[in-house]
């Protein structure tokens, strides 16, 4: 059990908003359909976490599910080269979590961490994910605004 998180390496700031952002990116379960996928996730697991962070009051500032949908439809195999039309993505769903500093994300997974959580997290993941497949990123962002470049 994760009770603490490394040091992050020092990211610069560049003028936007220093908000703490964490991302995991998922794959289904073998034989669960996307379709199955996203309506286990937001009718269920999504409905499960916010009930037990609203218990804690340590929700994240923003909780979002991103479902990836391969793009060889809508790109040329000039456009990606090495992917085969039909290709199976690696990844299903993007998770990110915001929080407005690190504490915050501390004290959330803190909370998370418990046996009981993690029993209670897990259980439910099993359901629907690979989770041997899962991995987790923290989030450096940099933003061009596209809108200023005369």
């Amino acid at each position: 059990m994760r009770t603490a998180w490394p040091p992050l390496p020092h990211f610069a700031s560049h003028g936007g908003s220093r908000v703490f952002k964490i991302l995991w990116l998922m794959k289904r379960k073998p034989g669960t359909s996307m379709q199955d996928l996203i309506d286990y996730y937001e009718g269920t697991h999504a409905v499960l976490g916010t009930e037990f962070w609203k218990t804690t009051k340590l929700a994240p500032k923003k909780y979002m599910r991103r479902y990836l949908h391969p793009a060889q439809a809508v790109l040329t195999p000039a456009a990606e080269p090495g992917v085969e039309p039909g290709a199976e993505a690696p990844y299903d769903v993007a998770t990110e979590m915001w929080f407005d500093r690190r504490e915050d994300f501390d004290m959330f997974m803190a909370a998370g961490t418990t046996q009981a959580a993690m029993k209670l997290f897990i259980d439910d993941e099993l359901r629907f994910l690979d989770r041997e497949t899962t991995v987790t990123f923290i989030l450096e962002e940099h933003e061009t605004d596209l809108c200023a470049i005369g």
